[in-house]
C-alpha cells in the first residue's frame, strides 16, 4: 500500500508543479476580460502566419520565424482604478532567472525590462510599467534578438508595444 501511494505522488507532484502559474500568468489572469484593461495574447501560429507573407527584411522573417508568443495586458483610458502593474509583480518575479536589461524611473512611473536567458539565447523579454497614469505588461517568448525588437513594435501597433522602442535607442 505504500509503494502505491509513493508511485502515485511520485507521478501527481511533477504535474502539481508543471501546472503552476508564473507571475506574468497570475497577473493576466487577475486582470484580463476586467473593465479598464485591454489584454493581447498572440500565439505561434500567428507568428507562422507572418513567416508565410513575404517582407524585403530578412531581419523582421527571421524574428517572426522564432517567436513563440506575446502575452500584453496594459489598462486602457477608461481605466481609472489604482493599479499598479510593476509595484505587484516585481517582487514575485524570480529574479536569479532574469537579467535587468533597462530602468527608466520618472516621477509617476517605472519601467524595467528583464530578459530570460537560456543556453545564451534569449528565451523571453519582459516589460513591466506601473504607475499613476499608465500600466503595461508585455511578455515576449521565444528565441529572441534584440536588435530586431523594436521593429515587431512598429509594425504591430498594439498599445504598450511603444516601450519597445526604447530598446533601439
Amino acid at each position: 500500500m505504500k509503494k502505491i501511494i509513493l508511485n502515485l505522488i511520485a507521478i501527481v507532484f511533477p504535474v502539481i508543479l508543471f501546472a503552476q502559474n508564473t507571475p506574468v500568468d497570475e497577473l493576466f489572469e487577475k486582470y484580463s476580460g476586467k473593465e479598464g484593461f485591454t489584454s493581447v495574447y498572440i500565439t505561434s501560429y500567428m507568428f507562422s502566419m507572418f513567416t508565410d507573407i513575404e517582407t524585403n527584411d530578412p531581419e523582421f522573417d527571421e524574428l517572426m520565424k522564432n517567436l513563440k508568443g506575446i502575452k500584453i495586458l496594459a489598462t486602457d483610458d477608461s481605466y481609472e482604478g489604482n493599479a499598479n502593474f510593476y509595484k505587484e509583480i516585481i517582487n514575485k518575479i524570480p529574479m536569479s532567472q532574469y537579467k535587468e536589461l533597462m530602468v527608466i524611473r520618472e516621477k509617476d512611473q517605472d519601467v524595467k525590462f528583464l530578459i530570460n536567458e537560456k543556453d545564451g539565447k534569449i528565451i523571453e523579454l519582459l516589460l513591466i510599467a506601473g504607475g499613476k497614469d499608465e500600466n503595461a505588461l508585455i511578455s515576449i517568448q521565444g528565441n529572441i534578438d534584440l536588435k530586431n525588437i523594436s521593429k515587431l513594435s512598429k509594425s504591430m501597433q498594439i498599445q504598450g508595444l511603444e516601450h519597445l522602442e526604447e530598446i533601439d535607442k
